[in-house]
């Protein structure tokens, strides 16, 4: 029975991340099309016999899992903007006691300034001029009457700013301040869901077998090695910023040879265990055979150019804007971390490096590390 479970889990992992991906090169291996799609009805078969082997505690275990990473993941996004929202409440407060004491100061001065006018009484600043010995008195009179004249206006147009700015950061901080309240409680509420199915995870796995067990721990495995992976695509992606710009219109077809085509779409797709597999990241293309040429979609630079993990022999190009391309499973890795590459230019052969089935590419196009559909980019339609 152990053997057997093991067997089933190296099944999953052989088949979740190439599903629909059998890739066989007519060239080479004289295969027809429909040898092609009889293949890919036994991998569909054997993706059933392992969901009928699979106990209904470890789907539920691995939908539990998921529940869990996700809760975590939203709880760590709202600790962020908890974070923010206080930086930006603290610096609105000190902005409002800032204006509110310029406010006082100034409205001090303007009644002081009041006062010396109503104790001046019935003198006019005509009456000071008319009063000026000579010349030079007058237009020193002048000019001293000018300033005042300037001061004042000066005065009460800063009050008149000053309490406007008061009224419009009273309302930001009572806004912000809303906004905190209602990500606390989110955040309070995710705290309790994911508790408790972290309780009701631990219970199931506490009704599995020794067998069970082992294959939870392997699939447990499986997922924290992709997470890892995926971590390290984020942090290559952000690598060696690229001062082109990506302004859109069409990337190069990734394989410099006629025929190929996509085995494998993007998109959600269907698999043997709640959380393993998915969504399908980016696109396979196949009937290419092994050193076909990889070429790179658009200008940029190479930000990572290496083995990682399932997609085996790898290479990620930064675009500029955010945009970079990725391509799996290469036999032979033809460029360099750094290097500025242009269209066209070659950057790998196909391969069937890492979790793969057959000598196919897998090409991913992702905007600021997220992964998007490539098709608009491959045909020229991306916004």
């Amino acid at each position: 029975m152990r053997k057997r479970m093991i067997s089933i889990f190296m099944v999953i992992v052989f088949l979740a991340c190439s599903y629909f991906s059998i890739i066989i090169d007519a060239a080479t291996l004289g295969e027809q099309h429909q040898e092609v799609q009889e293949k890919k009805e036994e991998a569909e078969q054997k993706l059933e016999y392992v969901k009928e082997e699979l106990s209904a505690e470890i789907v539920k275990i691995q939908e539990l899992d998921d529940k869990i990473k996700e809760a975590e993941k939203d709880i760590q996004d709202l600790e962020q903007e908890l974070s923010s929202l206080q930086t930006k409440i603290d610096e609105v407060t000190e902005k409002l006691e800032k204006t509110q004491l310029n406010y006082e100061k100034n409205e001090e001065l303007l009644k002081q300034r009041l006062v010396i006018m109503y104790e001046v009484g019935e003198t006019t600043y005509l009456d000071i001029l008319l009063k000026s010995g000579n010349i030079i008195d007058f237009l020193s009179n002048y000019y001293f009457i000018q300033e005042i004249i300037k001061s004042d206006a000066e005065l009460l147009k800063q009050i008149e700013i000053e309490k406007s700015e008061i009224e419009n950061s009273k309302k930001e901080l009572d806004s912000q301040k809303a906004s905190l309240k209602l990500k606390k409680a989110k955040k309070e509420q995710l705290a309790v869901i994911n508790q408790n199915n972290k309780t009701l995870k631990e219970k199931a796995i506490a009704n599995l077998s020794q067998e069970e067990i082992e294959l939870q721990i392997k699939i447990q495995e499986y997922k924290e090695e992709e997470a890892r992976i995926e971590a390290l695509i984020q942090i290559a992606t952000n690598g060696y910023e690229y001062t082109g710009d990506y302004t859109g219109g069409i990337m190069a077809w990734p394989i410099a040879k006629s025929g190929t085509y996509i085995t494998s779409g993007y998109g959600t797709r269907e698999h043997p265990i709640q959380g393993v597999v998915k969504q399908h990241s980016g696109i396979d293309i196949g009937n290419a055979g092994f050193g076909a040429p990889v070429i790179a979609a658009a200008d940029g630079i190479v930000t990572m150019a290496g083995r990682y993990g399932g997609y085996g022999n790898c290479v990620i190009i930064n675009h500029g804007n955010g945009i970079s391309t990725l391509y799996g499973h290469g036999q032979a890795i033809l460029t360099q971390t750094g290097k500025q590459v242009k269209k066209g230019d070659l950057i790998m052969e196909v391969g069937s490096t890492g979790i793969s089935t057959g000598p196919h590419l897998h090409f991913e196009v992702r905007v600021n590390g997220s992964c998007v559909d490539p098709m608009p980019y491959l045909k020229g339609n991306s916004e």
